[in-house]
Formats: C-alpha cells, structure tokens, sequence
C-alpha cells in the first residue's frame, strides 16, 4: 500500500472541516434566511439577521473554490473570484455587526426617538448602503489579493505590486476589522453600562443583546489569524511551510465562523425563538411593540 503523498495528508484535516463546514453552513443558513424572510414579521432586527445570514450563505457556497489553492489549480478567475468573495463577506460582516452595534446604542441613548424611527425599511436602505461599500472595497482591491503566495504557489510574486499589495492588507485590516471592532467595542460598552446602571427599560427590546455578544467575538476571534497571515506574507521573514498551513487554516476558520451564526440566531435568544413559534401559527403577531415592523 501507497503511502499518500506528503502534499495529500498535510491538507486532510482541513479538507475533512471543510466538508463537515460546506453543508452545515449551506442548511443553517439557508434555514435562517427562510424563516427571516418568509415567516418572520418586517422588522429591523429581522433585516439585520437576514443580511447577516445571506452574507454567510454567498461564502459557504464558494467553499469549493479555495479548493483551487489546495490542489495547485492555477485557475486566474477561480482565485480572483474566491478572494472577491471572502473580502466582500468580511466587509459586509463586519459593516453589519457595527451597524447593528451602532442601532443598539442609538437605541439605549434614545429610545424615544428610535422606537418611532427605526423601521424595517430604514434597515433596509442601511443594508443596501453596505453592500453597496463592501462590494467598493472587494473590486477595488480584490485583484490584488492573489498576488500574495497562496498555498499553492512556490515563489513571492507580487514585486511590481508590492507597495500597492502593502496597502491593500493594510485597508482590509483597518477598515474590516479593527475599526469596525472599536465602534463595535465602544458601543456594547455604553449599551452594556447602561444596562447595569437600570437606566433605561427599553435596552432588552431589540436587537437582542446577548446574540451581539455572541456574535461579535466569533466573528473577530475567527477573522484575526487571517488578517495575521497575509501581514505575515509580506514580510516573507517565515519559514514556507508555516505559513501555508497558518493561512489555510486561518482560511478554513472563517468558514467555521459562518456555521457558528446561526447557532447564535436559532438557540441564545428568546425573540428569535418566538419567530420561530409563529411558523406553527400564520394567524399569530408580534404585539409586544418592541420593534416597529415594515
């Protein structure tokens, strides 16, 4: 009997999460998206957990994608479209987390005012407006993502593109991960000071706390060895091997992260357990006015 190739065993584990990911984040999510959009009363929360939901489906479904790296498949429009895709989900997760972190605040520091403006359609119009600046800052440097050594290639190839690599990792960190991480921090902060202080009846109402505070430290702790790793290929001071097996499984986390998710929504909040209950029952509503609908 053969022994496999060294190549072959080196990437089995991350191929067997991967397959254990691909259909594990496609059914929860997909799950997650049906009941938000065709069973669940128009609600602001109910727009930011749908967006969420919708941007971790487009991901896991690119799964097969990364498989280009894996197994040295020099296809240009596979990588370029794989890169595209995981930077548009980054911004995109990020942008909505900080949004919904944001709308949380708002609504502690104001709840007068945001119990009469903050509608279905104005989360909608701020989703769209995300979507809108994730997709600027995936096209605009997408193309320069594969200029970094993936796993599959054996020599740095980027030294025309070097300074303009430099700060495209350095805008994808900034602007994907750290600054939305500290409005994201300062505004939990307030929210959560507030709480303890009994300040205001209203901060249990929506959007649910508790799936932000799960939600926000799996999205962050999960994205950070990849931001690690691509600061790491520039400056191309590792050994090889190191860094192909830190970026691949830095890679392979983030999907993790998307089956996470929808644990959060369907299992840690009561509200969304309530949607759910309405699927048994069409004649049934929401009548708490906790959240305005469309």
């Amino acid at each position: 009997m053969t022994a496999a190739p060294p190549k072959i065993k080196y990437w089995t584990p991350l191929l067997v999460l991967c397959s254990v990911a691909f259909p594990i984040g496609v059914l929860w999510n997909g799950y997650v998206i049906f009941v938000t959009s065709c069973r669940v009363v128009r609600t602001a929360s109910a727009m930011w957990f749908l967006n969420r939901a919708v941007s971790d489906l487009i991901f896991i479904l690119c799964l097969p994608l990364r498989f280009n790296f894996i197994f040295s498949l020099h296809v240009d429009w596979v990588s370029r479209l794989s890169s595209t895709i995981t930077s548009l989900h980054m911004f995109s997760s990020a942008f909505l987390l900080t949004a919904i972190s944001v709308h949380r605040c708002v609504l502690t520091a104001r709840p007068e005012w945001a119990q009469k403006c903050r509608t279905a359609s104005l989360a909608c119009w701020v989703s769209l407006g995300i979507w809108a600046l994730s997709a600027g800052f995936s096209f605009h440097y997408g193309h320069f993502w594969e200029s970094l050594p993936s796993p599959a290639s054996t020599t740095m190839n980027f030294p025309l593109y070097e300074g303009r690599v430099e700060a495209a990792v350095t805008i994808q960190f900034l602007a994907g991960f750290l600054i939305p991480l500290t409005l994201i921090l300062i505004s939990i902060f307030y929210v959560v000071h507030t709480a303890r202080l009994g300040r205001n009846q209203l901060i249990q109402a929506t959007p649910p706390l508790k799936i932000l505070l799960g939600l926000i430290p799996a999205f962050f702790l999960c994205w950070l060895p990849y931001h690690v790793f691509y600061f790491l290929h520039l400056s191309a001071t590792h050994p090889r091997p190191v860094l192909e097996i830190g970026s691949a499984s830095a890679c392979v986390l983030t999907y993790v992260n998307t089956c996470l998710n929808p644990i959060f929504y369907l299992t840690m909040e009561e509200e969304f357990l309530r949607y759910l209950e309405c699927t048994h029952n069409p004649d049934t509503s929401d009548h708490t006015g906790m959240e305005p609908a469309d």
